[in-house]
């Protein structure tokens, strides 16, 4: 069996597990990372940018040290801090470190003067379970910071320069005033005890109002906020501007479903009402929306293939297959005819209405049980969405002009469009060949050279293919639900939907 050049035959070597088998992933996420800037599948909770804008102050001003051990010592007291206030009374959700803290307050036999130690709880180095999170960066450096950057909040001045730590933008010390205001001297109260280390009880019920559901309605922090989520700065970015289209669609969402849709309901939605581009037109935010939702929906079916040989190696005797009889087997669940081009096998799939089709295909192959049915809907899903952007070049090239050795939406249009009057079957088996299988032994070996890390569902032995492990196919999350997270905390939406907030947003836009 000959992979070609550069296949390795590593065996028995550290995980045995990867995300992003066909290194699809990136130039999706390439896509919404740039419609929702400064908002990341992890950042949960958005008064923490609040929060942070007053920390990093009250560091300048008064701490003010250029050693970024103690600029880590002192952010990762004061999360620690946050944690155990938001974890005592009616817990806040979305707090990072609050399950360290719920078993902090949970030993203490509710005794209100009870001194709470958390010295050791915040230093960094703590093993996994005895501190409030294991990254030495905090929730600052490891989640926040770089979306807060994203949003005009804070800079990072690099470490050559005199004070390396990262500092608040003029955005950012308006924020931490307009917090320092609502708190009040807790504010003073909360920076002496994690300077301290130790809390009582009854601090921590004074601290409630640092709770990121105590942001209170109207006040300068919550407008302030609200406008700079909404990216209604003076000098607005393109950032801003992208983020600011899609939480107003998202809220034309809510408002059109008379509820706060899912990320999923949105997606489609989204997808199915994008607007038509004309040859030379930028693409706008909702041509974005749509083109991310194609790519993700090709990048399913080819992972719904990978998946299917997978399933037929572990099943094989010894659990190992040839190259060619895997081709075959998988060949033989599409239902392609023998006497029909690709080009013909594309244009049935689609009908009358295209969108309708792919998106009940999608729900097919995600929902089928039966391996054959998994495999015919990803083909006819990859010839529906490849048709589906056939008038779409421009912003395909524009949007997706990451390396070749990115799969994408644009590299296998022009793949499939290449071959179309090849028979169906020849091209599907050389997808196969060369989409499938060797694209992930590839993807699984740069990994290996690169990251030290195993990431192979397959390898090659002895003229075999060897199963190794299965994954899950399952659909993107472009930080939608984060955004609408971030939309409750400001008050645009609730649990009914569009808030009358909200609702005065999207009339003045």
């Amino acid at each position: 069996m000959d992979l070609g050049h550069g296949f390795p035959e590593w065996t028995e070597l550290g995980q045995d597990s990867g995300l992003d088998p066909l290194g699809m992933q990136r130039p999706i996420e390439a896509i919404y990372q740039s419609l929702i800037p400064g908002i990341s599948t992890i950042t949960l909770r958005y008064r923490y940018y609040s929060f942070f804008s007053l920390i990093l102050k009250h560091y300048e001003e008064k701490v003010r040290h250029p050693d970024p051990a103690i600029f880590q010592l002192f952010h990762r007291r004061c999360e620690a801090l946050l944690a155990l206030v938001c974890a005592h009374g009616t817990p806040e959700l979305g707090i990072t470190g609050t399950n360290w803290a719920a078993g902090v307050l949970g030993g203490l036999n509710g005794s209100y003067g009870a001194s709470i130690d958390f010295i050791a709880g915040a230093s960094p180095g703590q093993e996994a379970g005895k501190g409030y999170l294991l990254n030495k960066a905090g929730a600052f450096g490891a989640i926040y910071s770089t979306q807060m950057a994203e949003m005009g909040l804070i800079h990072f001045p690099g470490s050559n320069q005199p004070n390396p730590n990262p500092i608040c933008s003029e955005l950012a010390l308006r924020l931490a005033d307009a917090l320092s205001q609502a708190l009040g001297n807790v504010s003073d109260q909360f920076f002496a005890a994690a300077d301290h280390g130790s809390v009582t009880l009854a601090s921590l019920q004074a601290f409630e109002t640092m709770k990121p559901g105590a942001l209170i309605p109207g006040s300068g922090e919550h407008v302030l906020l609200k406008d700079i989520l909404l990216g209604k700065s003076e000098t607005p970015s393109a950032a801003d501007f992208r983020r600011q289209h899609t939480l107003r669609m998202l809220l034309e969402a809510a408002v059109f479903f008379d509820s706060v849709p899912s990320a999923e309901v949105v997606k489609w939605h989204w997808f199915e009402n994008a607007p038509a581009i004309t040859q030379g037109e930028e693409p706008t935010v909702p041509h974005l929306w749509f083109l991310y939702q194609a790519s993700d929906l090709l990048r399913m079916a080819y992972e719904t293939i990978l998946s299917a040989c997978l399933t037929v190696l572990e099943s094989a005797p010894r659990q190992r297959a040839t190259l060619s009889v895997l081709i075959d087997e998988i060949t033989g669940f599409a239902n392609l005819a023998e006497n029909q081009s690709w080009g013909e096998f594309a244009s049935l799939q689609a009908g009358d209405a295209p969108i309708t089709a792919a998106k009940a295909t999608a729900a097919a192959m995600l929902e089928a049980v039966e391996l054959e049915d998994r495999v015919a809907s990803a083909v006819r899903l990859i010839a529906q969405v490849t048709r589906l952007v056939q008038g779409h070049s421009a912003i395909i090239d524009q949007a997706l002009r990451a390396n070749e050795h990115f799969l994408s939406l644009r590299t296998e249009r022009g793949f499939l469009a290449s071959q179309s009057d090849d028979p169906s079957t020849v091209v599907f088996a050389r997808l196969i060949q060369d989409k499938i299988i060797k694209r992930h032994l590839w993807v699984a070996s740069r990994k290996f050279r690169n990251q030290r890390a195993y990431t192979f569902h397959m390898e090659p032995e002895d003229g075999v293919l060897r199963y190794r492990s299965q994954f899950g196919v399952a659909p993107s999350s472009p930080r939608i639900d984060q955004a609408l997270r971030f939309m409750r905390d400001v008050y645009l939406l609730d649990e009914k939907g569009v808030t009358d907030l909200g609702r005065a947003e999207l009339a003045a836009a």
